[in-house]
């Protein structure tokens, strides 16, 4: 039987909105090569990136971010003090160890002139690191290849299972067996979202996250001949070729790429992933892209 298919109800001419209801999230958020990435899962009160910081995702407690470029990170303040006007309390920000010193003066010196205190925990993290978002839920960090220091993450549930040798057995045998020390269950991660970040392909190879997320987000920065493999390597991007190729190690049951450069219009983007993905990949594809974004004007040029 195959998953159903997610529900993409538009929010704002310009945010989109995948609707995973039969996984229990949504996943909202506005995703430009070189503008603005912020992404928001609401029922776990988690953003991931703020290049700018709309209300939607203020809302947040948690916040991760996968690396300090400004159309990632450089609505960080602004989420900071649109909390404390709103007195949403605390809120934990998780960024790669090496940006984290740079992000603190940074922050340290929008509260001098803000004139307030930001009601913020600063966790930095590294590659393989976990922190308990709530609700059985955790975040994992995972490593990626950038221009700068830079995370991938992965949102997971680490249920108890019984071993096989005990499946079937008495609930009175179980805690008898308990009793007496016996461990009879095993925890094996659900891993239900993975988030690449920017990064060189190598990701997909290297991160058993990813790989296994029910639902892998996964930048995808050029699609056609426009801009070449090598062009997308300048920056520490991928381009679809490159995806195609290794397309088979995405087991997940949604595939969301994301960060698509603005010189693809969203019915372009559409058409190049589901003519170009091969069959077994775009039918479980659903790009996270704007409903109202147009061609940028002829002739104008785009370093993204």
């Amino acid at each position: 039987m195959s998953a159903p298919r997610p529900h993409r109800p538009e929010l704002h001419s310009s945010i989109a909105q995948i609707d995973l209801s039969h996984l229990g999230f949504r996943i909202e958020g506005q995703s430009i090569a070189g503008v603005e990435t912020w992404l928001r899962i609401p029922q776990w009160s988690l953003g991931i990136d703020v290049g700018r910081s709309p209300d939607h995702i203020v809302r947040c407690r948690h916040l991760a971010l996968t690396h300090a470029h400004m159309d990632h990170a450089g609505g960080l303040a602004q989420y900071l003090a649109m909390r404390r006007l709103y007195s949403l309390g605390t809120s934990t920000v998780y960024a790669p160890e090496a940006a984290c010193a740079d992000l603190t003066t940074l922050v340290n010196a929008w509260q001098r002139l803000h004139g307030h205190d930001f009601d913020w925990r600063l966790k930095p993290m590294q590659p393989g690191e976990e922190a308990e978002l709530g609700g059985g839920r955790f975040l994992r960090a995972f490593a990626v290849q950038h221009v700068v220091p830079a995370l991938g993450y992965a949102v997971f549930e680490r249920p108890r299972k019984l071993r096989p040798e005990y499946v079937g057995q008495p609930g009175e045998v179980l805690r008898e067996l308990a009793a007496r020390g016996v461990v009879t269950t095993t925890q094996s991660d659900r891993v239900l979202l993975g988030v690449s970040g920017d990064s060189l392909v190598s990701v997909l190879e290297t991160s058993r996250d990813l790989q296994q997320a029910e639902v892998a987000l996964c930048e995808v920065t050029f699609l056609d001949g426009r801009r070449s493999v090598a062009d997308a390597h300048v920056g520490a991007h991928i381009h679809l070729d490159e995806l195609i190729e290794r397309s088979e190690l995405l087991a997940c049951r949604h595939f969301v790429p994301y960060h698509i450069s603005q010189i693809y219009s969203v019915r372009e983007a559409q058409e190049l992933l589901q003519t170009r993905l091969p069959p077994s990949l775009a039918e479980r594809t659903h790009p996270l892209l704007p409903y109202d974004r147009a061609r940028p004007p002829s002739g104008t040029q785009l370093a993204t």
